[in-house]
């Protein structure tokens, strides 16, 4: 039967008049819980929800309504039991030092320092970041320690105070490593992905050694994540802090792994980064010899340089820096050796080409995250949704169909929680959650699955599916090892949800890792709906050395993807295969009309 709203708005107008707010509840919330409703006619019934939970007592549902509204004075009065509504209150008036307050009222340290900190004071978020240091709760936790102390550092840094700047960060740094080799050890990439981030941003305020390690252990993770154009952005950041910094021999470096990175992955920068590569090494060669240093790594830098005007086929180029080569106080065998060598390009014409730099449509606005913030801000709500999704609420960024989801969200938790019936609440609440789509609905799932029953585990299982991020498979994964059946099967229906381009390590991880036929056959068929190079090689290798099933699921996979490489991988496999697995490589070949 087609939903009738204005049969629901009579109906609801009928109960209110007859003062039966709790009558008129259900058909007001089956109004604005709607995804296509034009501004005026949902505020029309938000107004109404909100006089509803006023008169019923549900005053935090009514005043999340009035602060949506814009009615901050009514949400603040309605608020008066809650510091983190009151402090939200205040944020949306721009009384930042009031908000501070309220969240140190509520023991939320980390929020009130990140407010004085947008406030301008740094004195006062010091202060704050120094105490939370020191929290009890804090002691077990190394990846968030480690975030307060970076905050702390950098707060000491603004005030000037460089020996309290410095014991932060040291302390920070051993922290974030310590928790980056544990989230390896644990399979949590993505999470260690976030320390090295950290770490870079010290580099970019400190040492070179901080931002090496942080840049390159970030490049290794994105490339195993198949994040080709993040992997350039971040070579193409590090290059450029490392040019500013005189780092020639570190830029000449990076450009060459880049130049080797679009090669293997078929992108049209190459040329460009060669060039870059060899006009570094030229510039560490002089570099060297301005400061004194061996004329042996002088001569090194040169042949980098010389490499890589080689591969472009700038012919002239390599003449000149033989010519440099020969100037050099070498001794006098290797002199004569670049001479003859010099001597036999004399005349070898240039080969032209095209030079394509890396565009800046491609660079990505969230690549640098501050994570710093965010976590401590995640770390301190605790898995609460109606927190989580108040903080949403406040962002101004996100589109109005997200706030909207997120409002739903926060007052079904809100109007519903004194009611009683955890288990109904926890698994409506979850789908609620999964319907906001963002990355910011993970933590609230995986606290709801930590403390509910199975229906609400199955319930935050099932809300993933519609989380396209690296981690959902953390949830998946605990649905997977979980002893109901329910949830296993909502986990296995995840896995064969989430398939994504940032997909493929968990994925694959999954398919190399677990001893249950089902599960791997769900990961190689997500991996199937996954068009990259990546994908299409772990299929072929599935059907010249997996399992039979797992063969005839890979080849039907392989039939069908729409990637370039796939031709020639299987036409180059099908060229050694015998057996079985010659036969589903002819198979696939036939299908896709390669014979």
């Amino acid at each position: 039967m087609a939903f009738d709203k204005r049969h629901s708005w009579d109906r609801a107008k009928k109960s209110l008049d007859r003062g039966q707010p709790h009558a008129a509840l259900s058909d007001l919330w089956s109004l604005v819980d709607r995804t296509h409703l034009v501004r005026e006619e949902l505020n029309t019934y938000l107004d109404a929800l909100g006089h509803v939970y006023a008169q019923i007592g549900r005053t935090r549902a009514a005043a999340t309504i009035a602060l949506y509204s814009g009615d901050v004075a009514e949400a603040a009065e309605l608020s008066q039991s809650c510091p983190t509504d009151l402090a939200r209150c205040a944020i949306k008036q721009g009384n930042i030092q009031e908000a501070a307050r309220q969240y140190c009222e509520y023991k939320w340290i980390g929020h009130a320092a990140i407010q004085l900190e947008q406030a301008g004071d740094d004195r006062g978020a010091r202060v704050l970041w120094e105490r939370l240091s020191e929290a009890p709760e804090l002691r077990d936790d190394t990846y968030t320690q480690g975030l307060v102390r970076f905050n702390l550092g950098r707060a000491s840094r603004r005030l000037g105070d460089t020996t309290a700047y410095r014991a932060a960060i040291v302390r920070s740094i051993h922290l974030l490593e310590a928790a980056a080799d544990e989230f390896e050890r644990m399979g949590l990439r993505e999470r260690a992905f976030d320390c090295f981030q950290v770490l870079l941003t010290l580099g970019k305020d400190g040492a070179f050694e901080n931002l090496s390690e942080g840049y390159l252990n970030c490049i290794r993770i994105l490339k195993e994540d198949n994040l080709k154009y993040y992997v350039l952005q971040y070579y193409e950041d590090f290059q450029t802090l490392a040019i500013e910094r005189s780092e020639f021999h570190a830029a000449a470096t990076l450009f060459r792994e880049a130049a080797g990175f679009c090669v293997t992955h078929g992108l049209p920068y190459a040329r460009h980064y060669r060039e870059k590569a060899a006009e570094c090494a030229i510039l560490a060669a002089e570099q060297t010899q301005q400061s004194g240093g061996p004329h042996e790594l002088a001569e090194h830098a040169y042949a980098v340089a010389i490499e890589a005007f080689n591969e472009l086929g700038s012919y002239s180029r390599v003449r000149e820096v033989y010519e440099t080569l020969v100037n050099l106080d070498l001794e006098p065998a290797r002199v004569a050796r670049y001479k003859r060598l010099r001597e036999r390009l004399r005349g070898a014409p240039d080969e032209i080409g095209q030079t394509v730099m890396f565009p800046d449509y491609l660079r990505m606005e969230t690549a640098y995250p501050e994570i710093w913030r965010l976590d401590v801000v995640e770390w301190e709500q605790a898995g609460d949704p109606a927190e989580t999704m108040g903080e949403v609420l406040q962002e101004p960024k996100w589109p109005e169909f997200t706030r909207r989801r997120a409002l739903l969200c926060r007052l079904h938790q809100l109007g519903n929680e004194v009611d009683g019936d955890a288990t109904a609440l926890g698994t409506s609440l979850a789908g609620y959650l999964g319907r906001v789509e963002i990355y910011a609905s993970l933590a609230p799932l995986e606290h709801l699955f930590e403390v509910g029953d199975v229906e609400v585990r199955a319930a935050c299982v099932r809300a993933v599916r519609h989380l396209y991020f690296k981690r959902s498979f953390l949830l998946a994964n605990r649905g997977l090892e979980d002893k109901e059946p329910t949830v296993r099967r909502e986990a296995l229906a995840a896995i064969s949800s989430l398939h994504f381009t940032h997909a493929f390590d968990p994925l694959r991880r999954i398919h190399r890792t677990t001893f249950d036929p089902v599960v791997r056959q769900a990961a190689l068929s997500s991996i199937g709906r996954i068009a990259t190079l990546e994908a299409a090689e772990l299929l072929v290798t599935v059907v010249r050395q997996g399992p039979n099933d797992d063969r005839q699921i890979a080849a039907d996979l392989l039939i069908r993807m729409n990637q370039p490489s796939v031709d020639h991988l299987v036409t180059h496999a099908a060229e050694t295969e015998r057996g079985p697995a010659a036969k589903a490589l002819q198979r696939i070949m036939t299908s896709r009309g390669l014979r």
